[in-house]
C-alpha cells in the first residue's frame, strides 16, 4: 500500500472534521500542490508568486469561472512546511457542499485523495521527524486528558527519541571500535578492553531496563486504565459505580441480576483517565441469560487493569473471595457499611464504604490510583515507552545485549559480540523508524485520520 520513499504524487484531503462548521481546511501536499492550489483561484499568478508561510485572500472558482467561496490560502514551500514538500492549506467556509466541490476541483487538477496519515507519513519519510515523533502526532490528536496530552507533547518534542538515540549511539560506537580492531588484528593492545566493554554494555542494559519498565506508565498515560467492579449479585456494585462517578449512570434495584450488560463510563482523576466498568453479578448457580452475563463479567474482570471486588458487609466475611489470578490487581471493598454492625466492619480486611451515603468513596478513589500506579505518579517528561512495539523492540535489544555479555564472559570472539551490538542498535533504531519495514509503517499510520 505504501512505499518506504516519499511519493511523487500530489495529495489532497479535508483536514478538519466533516460537517457544517465555521471553517473547513483543505490540505494539499506534493510536487504539484501549489500548481493545483493556483488552479483553484481567480488570480493564480498571485498565488504562484506568494512566499512561503504567507496567508493570501483568494476567490475559489469553479470550472465556469463562477465564485465558489471567498477563502484564505496558506502557502508552504519545501522544505519548510509540515510534510517537507510544497504544500498549501485552503481555509473555506465550513459548508459540506463547498468542501466537496473544492476537493473535486483538486482531483480534477491532478491531485489524488490522501490515505489515512499520509501527510504525516510524508513528513517522516522526508526527515521532518522520526517515527516515534510521528506516532506522537496521532496521540496528540487523540489526547483526552492532561496526562495524555503532556505525554504526547514530550514524545513529539523528542524526549523518547533523545533517550533512544543516545543509547543507540553508544552501541554503534562500541561496534565501530570492535570492527576497527578486525582491520588491525595484528596490534597487541585492543582498542577497547573487555572489562570496559562489559561495564558499558551493563550500563546500557540498565538504562534499557528502566526504559522497558516505563511502558506501564507510558501506556496508562496514553490509553488510561480500565477498572472493573465485580462480585456477587446485589452487593451494591452499581451504587458504588454511581458514587464513583458522582452521578446516576447505572440502574440500581434490590432485585439480584438487575445489571446484565456491562455499563461503562470514563472519568479523570489526578490527570489519569479511567474507564469504570460496572459488571453483572457473578454466581455459579445462574442459568440462561444470567449465566451468560456472569461469564462476561468474569472476562471483563480478567481484562481490567484493576478490579474492585465488592462485598456486602451485612453478610459478614464468609463471602466469595476474588479469583486468585486477580489478587495482584484487586481492591476488596465492603459496601453497605451504614447497615452493618461494628464487629462486621472491624472483621473486614478491605475498605469499608457506604456507597449509598458516599462514605469512604474518596478513599476508594485514592486506593484505585495507588493500585494502578504503584510508583505513585505518571511523570512522563523523561519520554516513557508508549506502545507495545516500542517495548518489544527494547526487549529484543536487551536480549541482544544479554548474548553479548555472555560472549564477553565466555571469550567467544569479538565478531560475535559486534554482531550482537549491531542487532541491538538495529532494534532501537526500529522504534525511531531508521530501519522499518513497510508493514510496520502501514500499521502505524493506519490509525491516523485522513487529513493528517
Amino acid at each position: 500500500m505504501r512505499s518506504n520513499t516519499p511519493d511523487e504524487e500530489t495529495i489532497a484531503a479535508l483536514a478538519t472534521p466533516r460537517g457544517v462548521g465555521a471553517i473547513a481546511i483543505v490540505r494539499l501536499s506534493g510536487p504539484r500542490a501549489l500548481e493545483v492550489a493556483a488552479g483553484l483561484v481567480r488570480r493564480p499568478d498571485k498565488l504562484r508568486a506568494c512566499a512561503t508561510h504567507r496567508l493570501l485572500p483568494v476567490d475559489i472558482v469553479l470550472e465556469d469561472g463562477s465564485t465558489l467561496d471567498q477563502a484564505l490560502c496558506a502557502v508552504f514551500r519545501r522544505p519548510h512546511g509540515y510534510t517537507g514538500e510544497d504544500a498549501a492549506e485552503i481555509y473555506l467556509h465550513g459548508s459540506p457542499y463547498i468542501v466537496d466541490r473544492t476537493l473535486e476541483r483538486c482531483f480534477a487538477l491532478g491531485a489524488r485523495p490522501a490515505q489515512p496519515g499520509e501527510f504525516t507519513l510524508r513528513a517522516y519519510l522526508n526527515g521532518r521527524f522520526d517515527l516515534a515523533q510521528a506516532e506522537a502526532v496521532a496521540d496528540l490528536i487523540a489526547a483526552g486528558s492532561e496526562t495524555a496530552h503532556r505525554t504526547a507533547m514530550a514524545q513529539r518534542e523528542g524526549a523518547l527519541s533523545r533517550r533512544l538515540g543516545s543509547l543507540r549511539e553508544r552501541l554503534t560506537r562500541l561496534c565501530g571500535l570492535l570492527e576497527l580492531e578486525f582491520d588491525f588484528s595484528d596490534q597487541e593492545a585492543p582498542l577497547v578492553e573487555p572489562t570496559t566493554l562489559k561495564e558499558e554494555l551493563t550500563s546500557v542494559d540498565g538504562e534499557l531496563q528502566v526504559l522497558e519498565a516505563s511502558f506501564t506508565r507510558g501506556r496508562l498515560a496514553r490509553e488510561g486504565a480500565v477498572v472493573a467492579l465485580a462480585g456477587a449479585p446485589n452487593v451494591g456494585k452499581s451504587t458504588l459505580f454511581n458514587a464513583l462517578l458522582g452521578e446516576d449512570r447505572a440502574i440500581v434495584d434490590a432485585t439480584p441480576g438487575t445489571t446484565r450488560d456491562a455499563v461503562e463510563a470514563v472519568v479523570e482523576w489526578d490527570g489519569l483517565v479511567l474507564r469504570l466498568v460496572d459488571t453483572a453479578g457473578q454466581a455459579g448457580h445462574f442459568q440462561g441469560p444470567d449465566r451468560q452475563a456472569s461469564d462476561r463479567a468474569r472476562i471483563a474482570a480478567r481484562a481490567a487493569d484493576a478490579v474492585l471486588w465488592v462485598w456486602d458487609l451485612t453478610k459478614g466475611v464468609d463471602q466469595d473471595p476474588p479469583p486468585p489470578e486477580l489478587a495482584d490487581r484487586t481492591l476488596l471493598v465492603g459496601n453497605k457499611a451504614d447497615l452493618a454492625f461494628r464487629p462486621q466492619i472491624a472483621a473486614f480486611p478491605g475498605l469499608a464504604v457506604s456507597a449509598l451515603k458516599g462514605h469512604g468513596v474518596e478513599k476508594v478513589k485514592e486506593a484505585i490510583l495507588r493500585l494502578v500506579l504503584p510508583d505513585g505518579g505518571l511523570q512522563t517528561a523523561d519520554g516513557p515507552l508508549t506502545r507495545e512495539r516500542h517495548c518489544e523492540a527494547v526487549r529484543r535489544a536487551r536480549d541482544d545485549l544479554s548474548r553479548g555479555l555472555a560472549v564477553i564472559r565466555d571469550d567467544r570472539g569479538q565478531e560475535l559480540l559486534a554482531q550482537d551490538l549491531r542487532e541491538a542498535a538495529t532494534h532501537l533504531g526500529e522504534i525511531l523508524g531508521e530501519i522499518t519495514p513497510d508493514d510496520v509503517l502501514n500499521r502505524v499510520f493506519a490509525d491516523f485520520c485522513i487529513g493528517k
